[in-house]
């Protein structure tokens, strides 16, 4: 190899070695909210509708419970304030005001219906 490919060839290294670094730093930049949904009696309810609304953007997130009545709604915005509504069909609706995320939070959020 002439010197001037050497250099060359460290110099593209060099570069990737840095990128790479970079790249790995970017990390996580959003919160999520989940939590279970049962019935007043202590049952699971799958099905029920769960929205998050961020207030300030208008931005809407919507999720569904699962056969064991937990959900969970990702990739949501830091910051707030949110509001959160439960529904489903036989039940009280319920809905939650003022909720703050945090950065790569994982608020629970437990809702219990009648």
């Amino acid at each position: 190899m002439k010197p001037t490919s050497t250099i060359w060839c460290l110099a593209v290294v060099m570069c990737m070695a840095l990128f790479t670094s970079s790249l790995s730093a970017q990390g996580v930049t959003t919160a999520a909210i989940n939590g279970k949904v049962a019935a007043s009696s202590g049952e699971a309810l799958p099905g029920v509708n769960i929205t998050a609304l961020h207030d300030p953007s208008g931005s809407k997130y919507g999720i569904s419970t699962r056969e064991d009545g937990r959900y969970t709604l990702p990739n949501l915005r830091v910051g707030g304030p949110y509001t959160v509504t439960v529904s489903i069909i036989g039940y009280q609706k319920q809905t939650r005001t003022q909720i703050y995320l945090q950065l790569s939070q994982n608020l629970d959020l437990n809702f219990s219906l009648t």
